[in-house]
């Protein structure tokens, strides 16, 4: 079984993921160097995500698959994912945001969502990473009917992408609506295990006092994709539920928290995710698939990348250790 480390462009965001090839360049070979050989995309909009859409990496690059084999010489070989949080602002389809709880909007997020299932297959991915519900503040109440009416979005969504080889993976976050266990099993319960599978986030889960561990036995069947961080205090005041939350981000909230998200393996405030256990039962599991290493609000993303790859190399993974000269 040979698990394999990828990376998410999550910590660098428009600061590095530009349309200047020479910073772009810059953070994908720091990933290589280290040792990870996938990489996770975000979609965007504009200078948002200046990386975030194939019409733009096509106008950077040249086109898909001149993109690929770009990484590829440079020893990033596979784009594992998209993920894609359908409430986001879209520039270029000239939306504020689609909520896949209302089913008229369901059309609109499936004609919006081909252009990178395309993407997608023409690199020979095969995971499309969805946050399932928009934040929990604009939902909210979060009703049964609403979930079921994004179930149906889902299997929709992947439906279509099926087409090009591509598999929806469900990803569950602190401030997304279906962010609890009931939310989470009547999603996964309602939607297709052939076209809707699981992407599950350990520090996501654990801010929300979801013990990623359990969840993955529930539904290790159905996991195509796992991302790792961690986090070291859980939102115990549920500030997820106030208005324009994701705010508490930059601000820390009412508790003044300096940084929500951490590298895995910090020693001098262990965070809440028990690593070593959580590769235990993905072992017991069989999984060979992707891991991608997340290293979000990094105030420097280079030197967090080295930190999880150390710890992938001699705490989670040592079969994985880079060669020696």
């Amino acid at each position: 079984m040979a698990i394999k480390w990828a990376y998410s462009l999550n910590a660098w965001d428009n600061e590095e993921n530009s349309v200047r090839k020479d910073r772009n360049e810059r953070t994908f070979k720091v990933i290589a160097a280290a040792g990870f050989k996938g990489i996770e995309m975000q979609i965007g909009s504009g200078r948002w995500k200046p990386l975030g859409r194939p019409l733009i990496i096509s106008q950077i690059y040249g086109g898909t698959k001149e993109f690929d084999t770009y990484l590829k010489d440079l020893g990033i070989e596979q784009i594992v994912a998209w993920d894609y949080d359908p409430g986001m602002m879209s520039g270029e389809e000239n939306v504020f945001g689609r909520d896949p709880s209302e089913p008229a909007q369901h059309e609109g997020i499936v004609a919006a969502l081909e252009q990178f299932a395309a993407f997608l297959g023409e690199v020979g991915s095969k995971y499309l990473v969805i946050r399932p519900m928009c934040s929990y503040w604009q939902t909210a109440p979060v009703t049964e009917e609403k979930i079921a009416a994004a179930a149906a979005c889902w299997n929709k969504v992947g439906k279509m992408t099926s087409r090009y080889g591509v598999k929806v993976l469900l990803r569950f976050d602190w401030f997304c609506a279906a962010n609890d266990r009931r939310a989470i099993d009547k999603l996964m319960a309602e939607t297709d295990p052939e076209l809707v599978g699981l992407c599950l986030n350990t520090g996501e889960l654990a801010i929300v006092e979801i013990d990623p561990i359990e969840l993955y036995e529930a539904y290790a069947d159905r996991v195509g994709l796992l991302q790792f961080k961690d986090v070291r205090v859980t939102d115990s005041l549920q500030e997820y539920k106030k208005p324009f939350a994701e705010e508490i981000i930059k601000n820390g909230g009412e508790r003044g928290i300096d940084r929500w998200f951490w590298e895995m393996g910090r020693t001098e405030c262990p965070g809440l995710v028990d690593f070593p256990t959580m590769m235990k039962a993905v072992r017991a599991h069989g999984y060979d698939g992707w891991i991608v290493v997340e290293s979000d609000q990094s105030a420097d993303p280079p030197a967090s990348v080295l930190f999880n790859s150390w710890y992938v190399q001699n705490v989670l993974d040592p079969d994985w250790k880079l060669k020696k000269l």
